[in-house]
């Protein structure tokens, strides 16, 4: 995979020169002085929450390179810093599914389907467990796991507990180190 340097063209030497990771900020980032110009954010917290039309929520940063302005997502901005390269076509995933929660240990690239193994459990889901399902016809409790664009059908069950145990076995070996549970 290729190694990106760069967030939008951004170049990393300029994000460096502008930005750092911090732990005391809410974002995971804070500016640096900056001695071009007189900035008024200089050791100040970067980035704002943001949420997207589904709730989704976020943090921020507006970087302004070449006169042009650019959104960033911090934690984006977090791994480049911290790794010195983001891999081409892959996400950033939040391990606890927090997407606020930007330190960098909680901080790792996925592909997509990767990242949506780790989403955490449907609000319409009335097993209460990811995978477990209710067959009306059949009277009993099924598991169906999803993992990289395939369905995988784990049979039928008569107590809840056997199928609750049968997918999440499944999970781990199906998403490994991106499965969730709950």
């Amino acid at each position: 995979m290729k190694k990106l340097k760069s967030i939008k063209g951004i170049p990393l030497s300029y994000i460096q020169s502008i930005l750092k990771i911090d732990t005391s900020s809410p974002s995971g980032l804070s500016w640096l002085p900056r001695e071009d110009v007189q900035f008024k954010y200089d050791n100040k917290n970067a980035g704002c929450k943001h949420a997207d039309q589904r709730k989704y929520q976020s943090w921020d940063v507006s970087i302004t390179h070449n006169n042009k302005k650019y959104n960033i997502k911090c934690s984006r901005v977090i791994l480049l810093l911290h790794n010195g390269y983001l891999t081409k076509n892959k996400e950033v995933d939040h391990k606890d599914g927090n997407s606020l929660n930007n330190k960098v240990n909680n901080l790792r690239e996925s592909t997509l389907a990767q990242n949506k193994h780790n989403r955490k459990i449907s609000k319409n889901n009335t097993s209460g467990h990811k995978g477990v399902y209710w067959n009306k016809a059949s009277g009993k409790w099924m598991v169906r796991i999803n993992a990289n664009g395939k369905s995988y059908y784990f049979g039928t069950y008569v107590n809840k507990e056997d199928a609750i145990k049968v997918a999440i076995a499944a999970r781990k070996k199906l998403h490994g180190e991106f499965g969730r549970d709950e």
